[in-house]
């Protein structure tokens, strides 16, 4: 028979699975209806012969279901407490990081230790390990773990000894969760010979940073290396694992003479990067350039997914007039002495370190040909990005542009109308389009036959692909069933997304969130604010601290104490409340008296740093959450399949006679989940829906 996925299936296979409360049906050949179906096991993408409930959108993969899971384990990578089997994570974000391969974003079955919140996924905890009875205890005094096959699991690390991904067998330690070695680094000889002292063997050790002056600036000092060095602390030499095996020279495509290490332990600046050097330096005397041994083998043009063009590298920069440079990326200033990534189209000004344009983060490591970056001089390659509009039913001419009144778009089966100002008036006040979220303003399409369906014009113009800031990957466009979580405001959302389809990129943003520039404007501050992707500290929109995670947020171009995550950057201007005629505007600051700070709608204590609401006629002022309620944006009227209730439970945004949760007994003002079924008087807070009993 057929089953709703339109997969073929074995007559009366169900699986009645542990981790779930309904049965399973089994598809031999199963077709993924989007992107979003990944097993709940491995958290890989769904498809060959696999296990599925068409209620619930929940999938395992055949070979996953049939793993005997034990439900609980002494596993030697938390060697302290047993491990549960839990068929989802145990926080309230719905996901988790497995802390041994450090990756996150995991929403499906995993080995969890309360006491001390240590997740392991699956993957991770069927890795087979072995005593490592002969470890040298010189180099770690704990017990160690042999991996002789890690599966590309922990591929996210570094060794702890040489600072490289790991590669081939590794070694884990079973009581320090990040302290990883490989093999070859362990079996490294404990003294050698080296040009740099011809007097004195190097000894190896675990290099402190913490023992030189606080204010040291050789070269380890300045990038923080705490991994494995030879040293002679008579000579007061100190050289990497990657320093001591450099060859003697390098040839490489991308520069037409060959490159000779220098043996003797000089300060330098790199002529490739700008940045300075104490070790290995590479020099061509035909062209007088020294270089760090790794910017060697970096492109001479990249492509980055944060800007439309190529860049390419130049060694210096002639300026014909005073000015300063700056990094597009870190927004510091650009040696024109040094080397850097430019623009490669035509009249095109975007110049970034190379260190910024190669980083993690913003780099995928995507390198362009040289034929390519010839065609982005001449100015072509520019071309517009195709959309998701599939057919031009009729347009009109408006001056010299040509608009599209009716479309055929691929996220709706029926065809758009373009509405202009004055049309909306059998429109509700609180529609939303189905693309952003957002309030509908004009113009957009809509629907005429279901009325149900509404984008923005620009939402419908959205690109099918498009590179944004917040991730290196380049994204397409997903139209979303139901809630996603979006990863560079960390919340659920309804609407379109775009979504990473690289492996084992799980990356998703919202339409907002993706809009954002690299660097933007904000009336909370005076100074532009530019994208970090690694921040650590306070909000000061929320006044959240983001001090053991760092998060994506924008910071101060002028470096003043001052940031904002995604979260608080697309808060809307404006919101309404019901006891107030005017609309209420997001206040960044208070100057009232501390003993009168409250919110006017739950009547509770407010704390003064946070950004609130607030009507300064009336005043009137509310707690973001409680003027804007918790799920914002969401769609009023659509379904939601909920597994404590028998009926299918609607999304409704109450403003008046607002009914009480049946979880916590507090009115449900603004958005919540309702039954509509006839005599089913059951209503809950998005936030109290877990609070049921099943």
């Amino acid at each position: 028979m057929l089953d709703m996925e339109g997969g073929e299936t074995e007559m009366g296979l169900l699986l009645q699975h542990f981790c779930h409360e309904h049965g399973l049906l089994f598809v031999q050949d199963f077709s993924p209806p989007n992107d979003e179906a990944v097993c709940s096991c491995c958290m890989n993408r769904v498809e060959g012969p696999s296990y599925y409930c068409g209620e619930c959108k929940f999938y395992l993969h055949k070979k996953c279901a049939e793993i005997e899971l034990a439900p609980e384990i002494n596993h030697p990578f938390h060697p302290k407490h047993p491990l549960t089997l839990l068929p989802k994570s145990p926080y309230n974000s719905g996901r988790y990081m497995c802390n041994v391969c450090g990756r996150g974003g995991f929403s499906g079955f995993v080995y969890h230790c309360a006491s001390c919140e240590f997740d392991l996924d699956v993957n991770c905890a069927l890795l087979q390990t072995s005593g490592a009875e002969k470890f040298p205890k010189y180099l770690h005094h704990h017990p160690m773990l042999l991996i002789e096959n890690h599966k590309e699991q922990v591929r996210h690390r570094n060794c702890r000894g040489c600072k490289q991904p790991l590669s081939g067998p590794i070694y884990k330690c079973s009581d320090c969760d990040k302290l990883y070695l490989d093999k070859k680094c362990v079996e490294l000889p404990l003294h050698i010979n080296h040009p740099y002292d011809r007097i004195h063997p190097l000894s190896l050790i675990w290099r402190n940073p913490t023992a030189h002056q606080q204010n040291c600036s050789c070269f380890l000092c300045k990038i923080k290396w705490d991994g494995l060095f030879y040293c002679c602390s008579l000579c007061n030499i100190e050289l990497t694992p990657e320093d001591v095996s450099a060859p003697p020279t390098i040839s490489v495509a991308t520069h037409q003479h060959p490159w000779t290490l220098l043996s003797s332990q000089i300060s330098f600046t790199c002529d490739f990067c700008g940045v300075g050097g104490d070790r290995t330096p590479y020099i061509c005397t035909t062209c007088d350039l020294i270089l760090h041994k790794n910017c060697i083998s970096m492109p001479k043009a990249i492509r980055i997914a944060r800007h439309p063009h190529p860049i390419s590298h130049v060694y210096s920069i002639q300026q014909t007039r005073l000015q300063e440079l700056e990094c597009r990326i870190c927004h510091e200033n650009v040696n024109a002495r040094y080397g850097c990534y430019c623009c490669s189209a035509s009249k095109c000004n975007y110049i970034a370190h190379v260190t910024c344009a190669t980083n993690e983060d913003v780099w995928d490591g995507t390198v362009v040909l040289e034929d390519d970056i010839e065609m982005w001089k001449a100015g072509l390659g520019n071309e517009p990005m195709n959309n998701m509009i599939t057919d031009v039913i009729s347009e009109v001419s408006v001056g010299e542009d040509v608009m599209a009144i009716e479309i055929k778009h691929a996220y709706h089966h029926h065809n758009l109308i373009l509405t202009f100002t004055g049309e909306n008036e059998m429109k509700d006040d609180n529609i939303c389009c189905d693309g952003c979220m957002l309030p509908i303003s004009t113009p957009f399409y809509t629907c005429q036959q279901c009325r149900f369906f509404d984008l923005h014009k620009t939402c419908a113009e959205l690109p099918r692909e498009k590179g944004v800031p917040a991730h290196k990957h380049v994204l397409k466009l997903t139209k979303n069933d139901g809630l996603f979580w979006c990863h560079a405001c960390n919340k659920e959302r309804q609407g379109f997304s775009y979504k990473c389809d690289q492996e084992k990129c799980y990356f998703l943003i919202d339409v907002q969130c993706s809009l954002l520039p690299d660097i933007v404007r904000h009336p909370s501050h005076q100074h532009s604010l530019f994208l970090s992707h690694n921040f650590q500290g306070l909000c000061s929109g929320c006044h959240t601290e983001y001090s053991k995670f760092p998060i994506p947020a924008y910071r101060c171009t002028k470096r003043c104490d001052f940031a904002i995550d995604f979260g608080c950057l697309v808060l809307p201007f404006k919101a309404g409340y019901k006891y107030d005629k005017h609309p209420l505007t997001l206040t960044y600051t208070d100057n009232s008296d501390p003993n009168q700070l409250y919110c006017d709608f739950c009547e509770e204590e407010r704390d003064s740093r946070p950004w609130f609401y607030h009507c300064s006629d009336c005043d009137n002022s509310l707690h973001k959450e409680c003027a804007l309620g918790q799920l914002p944006f969401s769609k009023r009227g659509s379904t939601y399949r909920y597994s404590r209730h028998k009926h299918p439970l609607t999304f409704v945004d109450n403003i008046w006679n607002c009914p009480l949760c049946i979880a916590c007994g507090k009115v449900c003002y603004r958005q919540a989940l309702e039954c509509k079924e006839s005599g089913c008087n059951f209503t809950v807070h998005w936030n109290c829906r877990w609070e049921l009993q099943s």
